[in-house]
């Protein structure tokens, strides 16, 4: 992330935050980089919609919006970034959906994460979701449903019992 401080801030105003997410400040530079017009406006307008997302989520939650939750712009799924449990320093994002958690992913700082869960689509804010979803009883049976895998995964239980035990919920 870069921020751009306003002439505001040296006449004792407050200052103007303009938050850049990396792969616009990158499309804006690429005709430097590469002297090839076509190509940078390419860049540049594949950048614009994920510079516009990350600057109003960045700007409405003052540069933090940890665990803000948002939603796919083309299926009933959602993401949030979240700090990683047990590795300092690093970050999540954690994906769910209506049968509950389905996978993360790991960045080494907040706004690399925060940029790649943009970038794959997460860009409709839904704060609240994974609570509304969580209280369902989809999400129930979806918590269950991972738990037997994961029983049949530690070998636990046969693939046929937990076909078995899925079927009886």
């Amino acid at each position: 992330m870069t921020t751009t401080v306003s002439a505001a801030q040296t006449q004792g105003t407050t200052p103007r935050v303009r938050y850049r997410a990396a792969c616009w400040l990158s499309a804006n530079t690429a005709f430097e980089r590469t002297g090839n017009d076509g190509f940078a406006k390419m860049l540049r307008e594949s950048a614009f919609r994920i510079q516009t997302v990350y600057r109003k989520m960045m700007t409405a939650y003052a540069g933090e919006p940890l665990g803000i939750e948002c939603q796919s712009t083309s299926r009933q799924a959602w993401a949030f970034v979240a700090p990683e449990p047990g590795d300092s320093g690093q970050f999540r994002i954690q994906y769910f959906d209506a049968d509950g958690f389905s996978g993360h992913e790991v960045h080494r700082e907040f706004t690399e994460a925060l940029e790649a869960m943009i970038a794959e689509g997460f860009r409709v804010v839904d704060a609240g979701a994974l609570d509304r979803n969580a209280a369902t009883p989809r999400w129930a049976r979806g918590v269950k449903v991972a738990a037997l895998r994961q029983k049949h995964q530690e070998g636990l239980m046969t693939f046929p019992e937990m076909l078995d035990a899925m079927q009886a919920l």
